[in-house]
């Protein structure tokens, strides 16, 4: 009767130290994943610090690259300089004379090249504005390119005008060899070309080859003689 009641307790008892080694695996475990949770979310921390950080760092950066920015749009609207202030009611006292100049020669334009069965010149072709989309321009910026592509557009519609003006009237070429020449020149006569003068004026007064090829074609086409 006491063995058995010895062999009971012995169960008994490695019965509880079972339970009590299965117990504390359990707990290491659920130790162990508490770790590795706790790190894990500390990475997580570290990480987020870091990526804080670094949008500081850059908001840093870029606010330092607008107030350069601005630094340099204000020393670009307010010309200190002498001489841009001196030469400002020059610059923009050209806009008049530029628009009667415009107006005449649209004029000319297209009234004698009607008269003269000349192919009119496409402004659009001449006049492209688009520096105005440019971010990095301000306004002031952006109204002297427009004033400075109005010009400069204009000079180029009227070369091309007085290009075919002159092709039709005096299309002989200069002794002296030109740098700049404009698209009509490359179809002139040769300086010393007596023989066929007449006869090559009269073809050059058939102005078919600007209505087949175009006004662009034509303006790029360079006499290698020129």
């Amino acid at each position: 009767m006491i063995n058995k009641t010895k062999q009971d307790l012995q169960k008994r008892l490695k019965n509880i130290q079972d339970r009590l080694g299965k117990m504390k695996e359990l707990e290491v475990k659920k130790l162990s994943e508490l770790g590795d949770d706790m790190f894990a979310a500390f990475d997580r921390a570290m990480q987020a610090v870091n990526t804080k950080t670094n949008i500081f760092t850059e908001l840093k950066k870029k606010r330092e690259q607008m107030r350069q920015w601005k630094i340099s749009s204000l020393k670009t609207f307010f010309p200190i300089s002498l001489p841009h202030l001196l030469s400002v009611p020059f610059i923009y006292g050209m806009i008049m004379p530029a628009i009667i100049f415009h107006i005449c020669l649209e004029m000319y334009h297209q009234f004698s090249f009607r008269l003269y069965d000349i192919p009119r010149v496409k402004a659009r072709d001449y006049f492209v504005y688009d520096r105005q989309r440019l971010p990095y321009l301000n306004w002031f910026e952006k109204f002297n390119c427009l004033y400075c592509s109005y010009f400069n557009n204009l000079m180029r519609y009227a070369t091309e005008i007085a290009g075919r003006t002159e092709r039709y009237w005096c299309p002989i070429k200069y002794a002296t060899r030109l740098p700049h020449t404009h698209s009509q020149y490359h179809t002139f006569v040769e300086y010393l070309g007596a023989e066929d003068f007449r006869k090559k004026w009269e073809g050059l007064r058939n102005f078919s080859d600007l209505e087949e090829k175009g006004p662009e074609q034509s303006e790029h086409k360079k006499d290698p003689s020129c």
